[in-house]
């Protein structure tokens, strides 16, 4: 390496740690009047704007994420007994629950601004690969 590499990447390498740094102290000395809050939160909590954003969310997710129903569904639907029919019965359904699951996200997202349904409930239960478990399932060994 020439001698002016050499000087760039100290350079660059002082200028890396000194931004990464910096906040960490800044951080220390800074409160904040609103009790834990920043002003968004409390803006959100002052107008009960939490239901509508977490309804904008799971519209956003359910629009982008409904195609997950077919290799949920495929996955549910298997057998190794008849392999052909079960995965095109797992495909059909995972298609059909997958468009109906895009069109209910694409609802909630133009309407997430509108308390319906009922004080913004899901209309669709959570997809299972984004459900919390409790318990852990044991490792699958046989």
């Amino acid at each position: 390496m020439t001698r002016r590499s050499w000087w760039m990447l100290l350079t660059v390498t002082g200028l890396l740690v000194i931004s990464l740094q910096g906040p960490c102290g800044w951080a220390e000395g800074d409160r904040s009047p609103y009790g834990g809050q920043d002003q968004v939160d409390q803006l959100l909590g002052r107008y009960n704007l939490h239901p509508a954003f977490e309804k904008l969310g799971r519209g956003l997710s359910n629009a982008l994420g409904g195609w997950l129903e077919i290799p949920l569904n495929v996955g549910q639907r298997y057998s190794t007994s008849d392999t052909g029919a079960s995965f095109f019965t797992g495909l059909a359904h995972g298609v059909f629950k997958g468009v109906v699951r895009t069109g209910v996200g694409l609802y909630e997202t133009a309407t997430f601004f509108l308390p319906y349904p009922e004080n913004y409930t899901p209309i669709l239960p959570t997809l299972e690969y984004f459900q919390h478990q409790t318990k852990r399932r044991p490792l699958p060994l046989e």
